[in-house]
């Protein structure tokens, strides 16, 4: 069934007005029905109700005309089986108008009220306000000009008001809560078990109040209440307890029209009364005390989930606060420590390297001068003299390369050839017995990417996936489009068939200086975390001994760097 927001705006109002009209007309006519002498004051208003959530629901400027089409609709409505139409009948209709405008500005601005009903105070505002407040005005006005008229004598003036105030009462608490509940939410929120749940709840309830009600008085002890009466309470407690405000008002709707309609039909608890105004004044009143504690239970629980789910969201914020801020102060020590080892690095290559330069000028110039020296036993150790001064010179340069700042200059770029000049530069120093296998997509989009800084990463990880090798095994590459953290990535896995390692390396193998080779300086991995780090991407590693390393590579793409960073 379409909404009113899926037509267009212009026509909204007026068809919110023809709705209203409609709405009020038919519980115009529906009280008429139920008026009954020696009152003639029907002793439930449904109009009221209707004529309330109709102005909570609409714009004040929209009130003109649906008080003034609800005026000029009531008295035909009425008149139709109460005689013709007169001018008493525009007057009490403006009277019951009058009502609904006071309380629902009452409403509006004291209680501020929701229509969803979710609150106590929303509750209690309606009850107190709305029902037994607003509806006084419109008893007082209806009687006083019939009285005015001679149309009811002086005697009969607070018997006739008692029932029109109490009909006009039961008219709010019974039909507002239902039209405001199920017009502000709807079934939202329900799936389609939870509207099966509660269609077996009112058919139940529908059962019980059918076979409770249509017992004949006589079936009572005369002036008692049977307590079969009160059978129908489980339910409105299911209905409360499963389906809050929007249940309750729909459980009681369900309990009212076939209480009514048995009660009229002369049968029921209430009906041992003698047939008069009477009779459904005492099954309002059950039925309004009934409806009013279940919409307070369902209020109380509203408030009470809501409470939970901001407790709830707010431990949330607290969990997510508090690893942010482990995450920020593990991060702050980790630069200050690479802060004080970068310093440190910088000062020990710095002194390293003018020496290492002159003991790799001595040697160059030894060899120039007395050439007899650079054969025979004196010949070797020179050769390992400079083997050792290459060693230590690798050792500064990665030094540097570490102590470096890593601002990487990202330009948009396909990944594959970055990948394949890095596994082919790693191959030239060895890779004899490996078995490579490659899968660099090409017609994946492309990644900001700085293709030098890159270049050094990913040769540093295939030289070690080569050297986890040395008697040969499979080398495997490939490029794939994956989610990581929500946003599209480029994944890069370089997996080799070499010895493995434990889980204890694998959480150290990115720390600085931290190596398994004798031949090694321990910073190419984390130079490889640094220049990731920088494109905004990750890196991992799995491994397992025996069977082989799987180094993975995360790089967001061009169009995703800027919400990654």
């Amino acid at each position: 069934m379409p909404s009113l927001e899926s037509f267009p705006r212009r026509w909204q109002p007026v068809l919110r007005l023809v709705l209203f009209t409609a709405a009020y007309a038919l519980g115009a006519r529906l009280g008429s029905v139920l008026a009954f002498p020696p009152e003639h004051v029907s002793a439930m208003w449904p109009p009221s109700g209707v004529a309330l959530a109709g102005l909570l629901l609409t714009r004040h400027r929209e009130w003109p005309a649906l008080v003034l089409a609800a005026i000029l609709v009531e008295p035909f409505a009425v008149g139709a089986s109460h005689g013709p139409v007169t001018s008493t009948g525009f007057v009490i209709a403006a009277g019951n108008l009058l009502e609904a405008m006071v309380g629902a500005l009452l409403l509006r601005r004291v209680v501020r009220f929701h229509p969803s009903m979710d609150r106590v105070r929303d509750v209690l505002g309606l009850v107190g306000l709305g029902a037994l407040g607003a509806t006084l005005l419109s008893a007082s006005l209806g009687m006083s000009m019939l009285l005015s008229e001679q149309r009811l004598a002086p005697a009969d003036f607070w018997p006739a008001w008692r029932v029109f105030w109490v009909g006009n009462a039961m008219g709010v608490l019974l039909v507002a809560p239902l039209l405001l509940t199920w017009t502000a939410r709807g079934t939202s929120g329900w799936n389609r078990q939870r509207r099966l749940e509660l269609m077996a709840l009112l058919l139940l309830l529908g059962v019980a109040t059918h076979w409770v009600f249509r017992m004949p008085p006589s079936a009572a002890p005369p002036a008692t209440f049977h307590p079969v009466t009160y059978l129908t309470f489980p339910f409105l407690l299911w209905a409360a307890l499963r389906f809050e405000a929007r249940g309750i008002t729909m459980a009681a709707a369900v309990m009212s029209s076939l209480s009514l309609l048995h009660t009229a039909l002369g049968n029921g608890p209430f009906a041992q009364f003698a047939w008069h105004n009477d009779s459904l004044t005492f099954l309002q009143s059950f039925l309004a005390v009934a409806s009013v504690s279940g919409l307070l239970l369902a209020s109380a629980l509203s408030e009470r989930r809501r409470a939970q789910e901001e407790v709830s969201h707010l431990n949330q914020e607290l969990r997510q606060s508090l690893q942010t801020l482990a995450a920020t102060q593990a991060t702050l020590v980790q630069r200050e420590r690479m802060a004080a080892l970068g310093e440190l690095s910088a000062t020990v290559a710095h002194e390293v390297r003018n020496p290492l330069g002159a003991i790799s000028n001595a040697l160059a110039a030894i060899r120039r001068l007395t050439p007899q020296m650079a054969t025979g036993p004196t010949g070797s150790l020179m050769d390992i003299m400079d083997e050792e001064v290459e060693r230590l010179a690798l050792l500064v340069n990665d030094l540097l390369d570490f102590t470096r700042p890593v601002e990487p200059r990202l330009r948009s770029q396909s990944l594959g050839p970055v990948v394949e000049g890095a596994l082919v530069a790693s191959l030239r120093s060895g890779g004899s017995g490996i078995n490579v296998s490659r899968d660099l997509d090409e017609t994946l989009p492309p990644i900001a990417l700085d293709a030098h800084l890159l270049h050094v990463a990913l040769t540093n990880l295939f030289t070690n996936a080569v050297q986890a090798m040395p008697a040969g095994g499979s080398l495997v590459t490939r490029i794939e489009t994956d989610v990581r953290s929500g946003t599209p990535h480029a994944r890069l896995t370089i997996s080799d068939t070499g010895h493995g390692m434990t889980d204890e390396l694998q959480q150290r193998i990115f720390e600085p200086f931290f190596t398994t080779r004798a031949s090694g300086t321990g910073l190419g991995l984390a130079i490889v975390r640094r220049i990731v780090d920088g494109h905004h991407g990750e890196v991992i590693v799995h491994s397992t001994v025996g069977q082989g390393t799987t180094f993975t590579v995360w790089l967001p793409y061009a169009g995703e760097t800027r919400a990654v960073a």
